[in-house]
């Protein structure tokens, strides 16, 4: 198979990494690159900063629930599939990826592609799969989990989105804001939405209100983003 026919069926990471490797004729060393490349991908959308690696790191990533109190990825099909997707990503791992850390030795021509188009599927669910809250435990979860860097980092972003109006429900200038000021992203936003520590409400603009805005929304402190504001404020978080 040509190099450019390739190229259509893996991802453009796999693509950067392993297909120069593969045309060398160094088959087992795309295929470990390959499988590298999509642990490394499950620590930069997981926000993974400790040293999980193979079955533990996609437990920790894919399992809703249980012990593992850190943000999760939730695939795009829905919840029902999210068990699913943890064994396939877990059976790859088991087959592919310890074989080639200890061996490979019997990776060969055909075998290598196959591992480089399976790593390409699993990076295309990475990327589609979305960051969840949900199962931190609540603000001192949130915290505890190192989403946000500091307690006065997420106190800061509440700050500023509690009363935030958006024209054209555009939120550019507010990640600018909070970027400027505390060094948040749109992670840090996502979880304060999800956590419902701030919600968003949309404003009703009669039809002959001539302000050229057709579109208007605001985010404000839920009750629980409130509670924590207090605390703060009070000393006792």
């Amino acid at each position: 198979m040509e190099s450019k026919g390739i190229e259509v069926q893996l991802s453009p990471r796999i693509y950067k990494h392993c297909i120069k490797l593969w045309q060398d004729d160094h088959y087992k060393h795309a295929a470990r690159e390959a499988v590298i490349q999509v642990e490394q991908a499950l620590k930069e959308k997981g926000l993974v900063k400790d040293r999980k690696f193979g079955r533990t790191l996609i437990n920790s990533l894919f399992t809703l629930g249980g012990n593992h109190k850190n943000v999760k990825l939730r695939v795009p099909l829905g919840d029902d599939l999210q068990e699913q997707a943890r064994k396939y990503f877990e059976s790859v791992f088991s087959y592919y990826r310890n074989y080639l850390m200890h061996d490979g030795s019997r990776v060969d021509k055909n075998i290598s592609l196959r591992i480089l188009i399976i790593a390409s599927e699993l990076l295309d669910l990475i990327d589609a799969s979305y960051l969840s809250y949900e199962d931190l435990g609540g603000i001192e979860g949130l915290l505890e989990s190192a989403v946000f860097d500091s307690e006065e980092q997420l106190y800061g972003v509440l700050q500023t989105c509690d009363g935030y109006a958006l024209p054209f429900n555009d939120a550019e200038g507010l990640r600018e804001v909070i970027f400027e000021k505390y060094g948040a992203f749109d992670r840090h936003l996502d979880a304060v939405l999800e956590l419902s520590l701030v919600s968003y409400t949309d404003c009703d603009i009669p039809y002959d209100c001539d302000t050229g805005i057709d579109e208007l929304g605001w985010l404000e402190l839920t009750e629980l983003g409130k509670q924590f504001i207090d605390k703060i404020q009070a000393g006792k978080v």
